[in-house]
């Protein structure tokens, strides 16, 4: 009966997860505008067809390429550039993020290698050919060139912080404590409030089963939070799941109550409403079961 009882209250979590995922996927959707690019590569190609022999011009459309999502047009057009002479270092760092992007993992570690001879202290080298590293399955280097990224760096974001932590829980699975020890160093860094790391640290504190630092990671989301009954729905989810009855009866209540406090156009939402349904579902597992 327990084992269903899990299995439940895990597929409502699931469900109220669903809102979350929406909106970061129409967050993520202006990232593939690509404006006017297919004009400016036409404008660029009969540019080129005036110079042939200007290597400039041929980096330019090959940059113009890759924000196109077109890597092998642009590898080609970097290639060609240098070939006639373009000497701006550039070039090859472009040809070692291409490459990583066009899944040419073996070509972009030795252009990333050539760029590093080059410059040593350009540190989006190191994040590139830890991505490159990663891939390759070469996890130890991976992480020592991450690591340097991430302390040298001086506006690391976010993503790079999960990224980072990310390699690590793949050379070492269970090394949770590594994993947030960077996940707390990208806190100290960026800032305490930022969401997508704190939501990554409750994730890792999850998956090590430190129940108790847990729990404390769900109160700190409902007291950052002006609509809490999501959150206090979450943490009485994970309480059931953990076996602890009555705080989680007491975080359940605690949602109907910041529901009932909400404004009226609020409560009439379809996430609220679903989300009320959910409540009702999870107090019936708990009465059901225990």
């Amino acid at each position: 009966m327990f084992f269903k009882s899990k299995l439940n209250t895990k597929i409502l979590l699931h469900k109220s997860k669903r809102l979350f995922i929406v909106v970061l996927c129409i967050c993520g959707l202006s990232a593939f505008a690509h404006g006017n690019l297919s004009i400016q590569i036409k404008e660029k190609t009969n540019e080129i067809a005036k110079s042939p022999n200007n290597a400039k011009l041929y980096y330019e459309r090959g940059f113009l390429y890759q924000e196109h999502l077109e890597f092998e047009n642009a590898i080609t057009d970097y290639l060609k550039s240098i070939k006639l002479g373009y000497s701006d270092k550039e070039a090859t760092f472009k040809l070692a993020e291409a490459n990583y992007e066009a899944y040419h993992f073996e070509e972009a570690l030795s252009y990333a290698d050539s760029y590093l001879a080059l410059d040593s202290l350009d540190v989006r080298i190191y994040k590139l050919r830890a991505q490159i590293l990663f891939n390759l399955l070469e996890y130890k280097d991976a992480i020592n060139s991450y690591n340097y990224f991430i302390t040298k760096a001086i506006d690391i974001r976010p993503e790079d912080v999960v990224e980072y932590s990310k390699i690590i829980l793949a050379e070492t699975p269970d090394d949770y404590t590594k994993a947030l020890e960077v996940i707390n160093l990208g806190l100290n860094i960026i800032g305490e409030n930022t969401f997508s790391l704190q939501l990554k640290k409750l994730e890792y504190l999850e998956n090590s089963n430190q129940t108790s630092l847990a729990i404390n990671q769900y109160n700190y989301f409902i007291l950052n939070n002006n609509r809490k009954e999501f959150w206090y729905f979450k943490k009485a989810t994970y309480l059931l799941e953990n076996n602890q009855i009555e705080q989680a009866k007491i975080a359940l209540q605690q949602s109907r109550v910041a529901i009932q406090m909400l404004q009226p156009k609020f409560k009439n939402t379809v996430s609220i409403k679903d989300l009320t349904t959910q409540i009702t579902q999870l107090d019936k597992i708990i009465s059901h079961e225990y």
